[in-house]
């Protein structure tokens, strides 16, 4: 959400869409249509850009918000999905691999918005993962592994 320009950004993963909401109006203001399967995103107002993650090409598409043009991409694996953002480091954490990807395991990139780029993966051992929490006092993940009916905990300071 876009808080002081009073937009509302909305992951259309059906319709291969991300729609933009202008909530002062109540009316549909843009409709971005060049993603697969729009799951996530986060809007970074300090940088007007919001980054989608579309599963369909496995990875991380970058929009300038004033002109909603595509100004980059941060490939990742198949199966790009949920992510869990940490607003003091400015990272993204995203889930990708995995079964949709025909791997036996997933993996979780932790994606830097301000530099726009992957600066690691972490390997979780599972085919299936499905939510992310972030610890707020400390620097734990905890991952749903729904393919082992377990939560991971995953060191963000580390990668492990």
């Amino acid at each position: 959400m876009d808080l002081q320009g009073q937009r509302l950004f909305v992951a259309g993963e059906d319709n291969s869409v991300v729609e933009i909401l202008d909530l002062a109006a109540g009316k549909l203001v843009h409709t971005i249509t060049d993603v697969k399967a729009p799951h996530s995103m986060v809007y970074r107002a300090d940088l007007k850009k919001l980054f989608v993650v579309d599963g369909g090409t496995g990875e991380v598409k970058i929009y300038d918000t004033d002109s909603y043009k595509r100004t980059g991409s941060i490939k990742l694996r198949e199966d790009a999905d949920s992510m869990a953002y940490d607003p003091s480091t400015k990272y993204m954490y995203v889930v990708n691999g995995g079964e949709g990807a025909k791997m036996a395991y997933s993996f979780i990139s932790v994606v830097d918005t301000t530099a726009g780029k992957s600066l690691a993966d972490i390997k979780i051992d599972s085919d299936a993962v499905e939510a992310l929490a972030l610890e707020k006092s400390g620097p734990r993940l905890f991952v749903n592994m729904t393919g082992k009916d377990a939560v991971a905990v995953v060191d963000r300071e580390k990668h492990t």
